[in-house]
């Protein structure tokens, strides 16, 4: 009997690890696909972050400690504030996100105020109201695109993998180190920011009934924002720059793997994400550069 239900918690588990992988998945091809209408529209954008892209990388590096300092220190004190705070800023790439696809489908201006207004609009009542776990996916899925289509499209694929390893290295530090990574994921599902990919693996899960203490007594799997918008980078600025299939589907595949690795050597444990998915989506990326040569 023991034997039968741990089965089907780790048959469980994989569907919530497929599940993320899959996410990852369509999440980077939406990326590539707003990222080349970004450059059909203005084609000049590519790459224009180049020039100043050693320096864009320590101000992006210390950005977010300072800003994750800060949040951390908020957090104690307006928490529902802050939840707020998120909100707005998940709605801003979500308000980009529907332009962009507004500007595809619609055929008036009308049409292209309607879909913007109304797709911004729904995610921003069910944020606030009725906020659920797919609720949060959902809107860390448009955002994380929106935000890997930019910086995939102003930096070179050389560039971007500067990023992803002073990221990855950050990632390491502030989970094993300094762990406030670890207090922010805790802050995060405590309070529901939007903040997480969380898949529970078992359905009828409340978003407002879980925590970060009691996330492995219902099995929820999470993955911050930042551990796909990050590799994400690299996969859009590979296929954008080098327009061969390949620099697509290794990176990819590289990003995958990391993931299998990930869940199952940090099953229950708090792990950074950023040091596996990031290694492995620079390893695709540098295998189709070898086969490019050859």
């Amino acid at each position: 009997m023991i034997a039968s239900s741990t089965k089907v918690v780790r048959l469980r588990r994989i569907k919530s690890e497929i599940s993320i992988i899959v996410l990852f998945i369509l999440s980077s091809l939406l990326s590539l696909y707003i990222s080349m209408n970004l450059i059909s529209s203005n084609p000049s954008i590519k790459g224009s972050g180049d020039s100043m892209a050693p320096v864009y990388i320590i101000y992006y590096l210390i950005a977010v400690v300072a800003f994750t300092v800060l949040i951390l220190f908020l957090i104690k004190r307006y928490a529902r504030a802050m939840k707020y705070l998120f909100v707005l800023l998940v709605l801003y790439m979500i308000f980009f996100v529907s332009a962009i696809i507004a500007g595809i489908v619609s055929t008036s201006l009308i049409e292209y105020f309607i879909i913007i207004v109304a797709i911004t609009g729904a995610f921003a009542y069910l944020l606030i109201f009725h906020n659920e776990w797919y609720i949060m996916d959902a809107a860390g899925f448009l955002m994380v695109s929106g935000a890997a289509a930019v910086f995939g499209t102003f930096l070179n694929p050389y560039y971007a993998m500067v990023l992803l390893i002073a990221f990855a290295l950050y990632d390491y530090i502030s989970v094993y180190k300094t762990k406030h990574m670890i207090t922010l994921a805790r802050a995060a599902l405590d309070n529901s920011f939007p903040l997480l990919f969380v898949m529970p693996s078992k359905s009828g899960l409340k978003l407002e009934n879980l925590t970060f203490d009691n996330r492995g007594e219902n099995n929820v799997l999470m993955l911050g924002f930042g551990d796909m918008a990050i590799p994400e980078i690299l996969i859009v600025s590979s296929y954008i720059f080098e327009q061969r299939l390949i620099f697509l589907i290794l990176p990819i595949a590289g990003a995958i793997i990391a993931l299998v690795i990930l869940f199952f050597f940090n099953n229950g444990k708090p792990a950074p994400g950023l040091p596996y998915i990031n290694t492995g989506v620079i390893a695709g990326f540098l295998l189709s550069l070898l086969i490019s040569f050859i």
